[in-house]
């Protein structure tokens, strides 16, 4: 039993000390730049004066914020204290633990290390409402079993112990490695490492002789276009295996178990991440199918939580099934969550929704080339080449667009890149909404939204230009008690 204070292990100033460096390292990047100029005396000397007085200050403060770090478990209540001058205490009850998520960096594994996050469900901002950054896995398994004899009945400790060693703990679905290649070379990941890149450059270029260095190249280049080209076909390539690469370590060994009232999910290579999710916190299921991936027949499955942080997403919607055939998402989410159907019969829009759709996807499109034409007659009548293309994808959200209802579950179907279906009990959905635009009203369409309560506010499922008809008969069921 926890009842004696306990501190975090020794690595955990380590662990302060890198993050405070990760905080400073542009204000020490700033100094250098500012100072780079002098000549030497003491004005020379100055920056690395200032930087080594900044690591000191990050160094002593990780190992004080390590030495003033307790936590304990008494009176009901996981208690932490922490802070030199001004000493900070937070007392959680312990029927407000939700769960506690485990995670072990590179520096955690040599130690037997993990790292705990505790959620409770008003946990609602960037970081859980607690965290332990090292302790012993035998301490943070420990926390878990007296958390929850705590929280069931603190005078039986010892049957409670029985039943948690009994809670067996069952594969729900495991990631194979081909899956796992497959998830990577079809995810959208390069988009994101292109962008780091892009922004990493806009800001080092500041610092750069670019005219100078512009002049040189341009001197001895005599296919310009063709060396730019061959230079953006090779930054892609390297982005998209970047892209691969940083998938493959981020959902490694990607598990999900059932144990008693909880989901939980583990993943990661170099960084080994465990995340639970009670059961009666689920709001609605998401199943993504992206353009790349549908053709194949796999699509990735994500619960909607309303309780933890919001750093897992901004939605807090969990993957738990992120590669998946999608023949076989019923039979996996039967075992775990068997109150949801999901095979069901959409409605689809009317055929007279079918040109608004299609006008959605390519009146964007349209003025861009409009605009190119204009400026870059006559090449620029090339940009109308994909217009075709546009107006493939609007008919392809047409196809996709659909709702059912099924007693105490709506289900909404929407797309415009990809297509997301949503599947939510009548009683998780906060509000239910449903508009008209001009045109809309003289076809007599419309479009319905839902909203359902997450961890970091609301998430919004919807499905436009239906009929009309069928938009009153979703708000009349969802208005029925």
């Amino acid at each position: 039993m926890m009842f004696e204070p306990k501190r975090l292990h020794p690595i955990s100033a380590v662990l302060n000390f890198a993050k405070g460096l990760k905080d400073a390292i542009l204000p020490i990047v700033a100094i250098f730049f500012f100072n780079g100029n002098s000549e030497g005396g003491f004005l020379g000397w100055l920056p690395l004066i200032l930087t080594g007085v900044f690591l000191l200050i990050i160094l002593i403060g990780g190992v004080v914020k390590w030495l003033r770090f307790v936590y304990w478990i008494d009176e009901g209540e996981l208690r932490i204290e922490h802070g030199l001058l001004f000493r900070k205490k937070r007392y959680i009850p312990l029927e407000r633990i939700q769960s506690l998520d485990f995670s072990e960096g590179i520096l955690h594994r040599p130690f037997q290390l993990v790292k705990v996050s505790i959620e409770t469900a008003a946990t609602s901002g960037l970081e859980a409402e607690a965290v332990l950054t090292a302790i012993k896995r035998l301490d943070a398994k420990e926390l878990e079993k007296t958390i929850y004899q705590q929280k069931s009945d603190p005078s039986s400790a010892e049957s409670d112990a029985e039943i948690i060693e009994e809670t067996s703990r069952s594969l729900v679905y495991q990631m194979t490695t081909k899956d796992l290649i497959l998830m990577a070379v079809t995810s959208g990941g390069a988009g994101v490492v292109i962008s780091g890149v892009a922004v990493f450059l806009s800001q080092i270029t500041e610092f750069l002789p670019v005219g100078a260095i512009y002049n040189e190249v341009v001197n001895w280049l005599q296919f310009g276009v063709v060396i730019a080209g061959v230079i953006a076909a090779f930054v892609l390539i390297i982005a998209y295996g970047l892209a691969v690469i940083l998938t493959i370590l981020r959902f490694g060994n990607f598990s999900v178990f059932h144990e008693g009232d909880d989901l939980v999910i583990t993943r990661g290579l170099l960084e080994k991440k465990q995340v639970t999710i009670p059961l009666n916190r689920i709001q609605g299921i998401r199943i993504d199918e992206n353009i790349v991936r549908q053709p194949l027949g796999f699509a990735t499955v994500s619960i909607i939580s309303a309780g933890g942080s919001v750093k897992e997403g901004a939605d807090q919607q969990f993957k738990i099934l992120p590669f998946i055939k999608r023949d076989q998402i019923e039979p996996v989410l039967t075992s775990i969550l068997p109150q949801y159907e999901l095979e069901v019969s959409p409605e689809s829009p009317p055929k007279r929704a079918k040109r608004r759709y299609v006008f959605r996807c390519i009146w964007l499109p349209l003025l861009i080339s409009i605009g190119v034409s204009v400026f870059f007659w006559p090449l620029g009548l090339l940009s109308f080449i994909m217009i075709p293309a546009f107006i493939g994808l609007g008919m392809l959200n047409y196809r996709d667009a659909g709702w059912n209802i099924r007693e105490k579950q709506l289900m909404l179907s929407n797309r415009l890149i990809t297509k997301q279906t949503y599947f939510i009990k009548k009683h998780r959905i906060q509000s239910c909404q449903f508009s008209r635009s001009i045109p809309e009203q003289r076809g007599r369409l419309s479009s319905i939204e839902v909203m359902v309560k997450t961890g970091a506010g609301k998430t919004r499922a919807r499905c436009l230009y239906l009929d009309q008809d069928d938009s009153e008969t979703i708000m009349s069921w969802f208005q029925t008690k």
